[in-house]
């Protein structure tokens, strides 16, 4: 489970305590296969690790930050309109309080 924002075009992913499934928690108005722009990861605390995955908790690593040094850490991977049906698989991440991830689609011009 998590906490859901989305405008604009940025879905924003709060308090995620579980597998995050695009294909099961997505907006209503985003399409099946999303085209990103970017995932930004800001973590809550030092030795926070995010890990996204390609549509499952099986499918190959599309972000993975790293261990963070810091809860200032952030860190950001950059798709220029790559298809990715991110899938936060909670389990190989490492997740604190107060971290948020910030999931864009590419808007064309």
């Amino acid at each position: 489970m998590a906490t859901e924002l989305e405008a604009d075009g940025c879905l924003e992913l709060t308090s995620i305590a579980a597998d995050w499934d695009y294909t099961v928690s997505k907006p209503a108005t985003w399409p099946a296969l999303p085209r990103l722009n970017s995932i930004e990861f800001h973590p809550g605390a030092a030795s926070d690790r995010l890990i996204v995955k390609q549509r499952r908790n099986t499918g190959p690593a599309r972000f993975d930050s790293g261990v963070v040094e810091s809860a200032g850490d952030s860190r950001i991977k950059y798709f220029h309109g790559t298809r990715v049906v991110p899938y936060i698989d909670d389990t190989a991440s490492t997740l604190s309080a107060n971290h948020k991830v910030v999931i864009e689609l590419w808007r064309e011009s």
